[in-house]
C-alpha cells in the first residue's frame, strides 16, 4: 500500500472531539476504493490523515470523492517520497528548515512541523540550541495530541517541553517567538484549555 499525507479544508468545521466519528466516516467513504485512512487530525484550518492506496488510480478517485463531501483539497504528499515544496525530503540548511517549520506551525500542520524540525535537531550538537528545538518538536507533538483528541497527553507533554524551552533565554529562536509560545503553554497549562499558540 502507498501512503499519503492528505490534507482538506475544514469548512465542515469539525472539531477535535469529533475524530473518532470522522475517522469512521471517512474510512467508509474511502472503502469502495480500496483505500484506508488512519492517523485523523482535525485542526480549526484543515482535517488531515493518512490514506493508505493500493495505487495512484485508487488515490485520485478517493480524493475526488472525498474533495465532493468534505471540501477542497490543500495538498497531497507521497509519504514515501517527501513533498520539496511544503517538507524538504533533503535537508536544506538549518535557517531554511526552520523558517518552513514555523510556516507550518502557523498553519497549524503540527505532525509535518515535528517531522521537519527534526531533520535540524539530529545534526545539532548537545546544548541550548539543542534543547529549544527539541522544545518546539514537543510543542508541536503535544499539539499533535490534541487534534487527535487526546487532551490529556497534550497537557502531559506542556511541563516537559517548558523545561527545554526555559533552557533558551532569548525572546526568539530564529522566527520562532519562544516567549510567546512559553506564554501560551503556562496559559494552557494553568486554564487546562488548549488552544492554537499563534508564533
Amino acid at each position: 500500500m502507498n501512503r499519503y499525507l492528505v490534507r482538506f479544508q475544514n469548512s465542515g468545521k469539525f472539531t477535535p472531539n469529533q475524530t473518532v466519528e470522522l475517522l469512521i466516516q471517512l474510512r467508509r467513504d474511502t472503502d469502495p476504493f480500496h483505500s484506508v485512512v488512519k492517523n485523523l487530525r482535525v485542526s480549526e484550518l484543515a482535517i488531515e490523515f493518512d490514506l493508505y492506496v493500493p495505487d495512484g488510480t485508487a488515490k485520485e478517485r478517493a480524493i475526488e470523492s472525498l474533495s465532493e463531501k468534505y471540501g477542497r483539497l490543500l495538498n497531497e504528499k507521497d509519504l514515501q517520497q517527501g513533498d520539496s515544496s511544503t517538507q524538504p525530503s533533503q535537508y536544506q540548511g538549518k535557517e531554511d528548515t526552520i523558517r518552513t517549520c514555523l510556516s507550518l506551525f502557523d498553519e497549524q500542520r503540527f505532525w509535518e512541523c515535528h517531522e521537519t524540525l527534526e531533520q535540524v535537531w539530529r545534526r545539532q550538537e548537545k546544548g541550548k540550541e539543542k534543547d529549544v528545538q527539541q522544545g518546539i518538536i514537543l510543542a508541536a507533538s503535544a499539539l499533535v495530541h490534541h487534534q487527535r483528541n487526546e487532551d490529556e497527553v497534550c497537557l502531559g507533554m506542556i511541563p516537559r517541553t517548558l523545561s527545554k524551552l526555559d533552557q533558551w533565554s532569548d525572546e526568539k529562536y530564529y522566527s520562532f517567538n519562544i516567549g510567546k509560545l512559553k506564554q501560551d503553554l503556562k496559559k494552557m497549562s494553568e486554564t487546562r484549555e488548549i488552544f492554537t499558540p499563534a508564533l
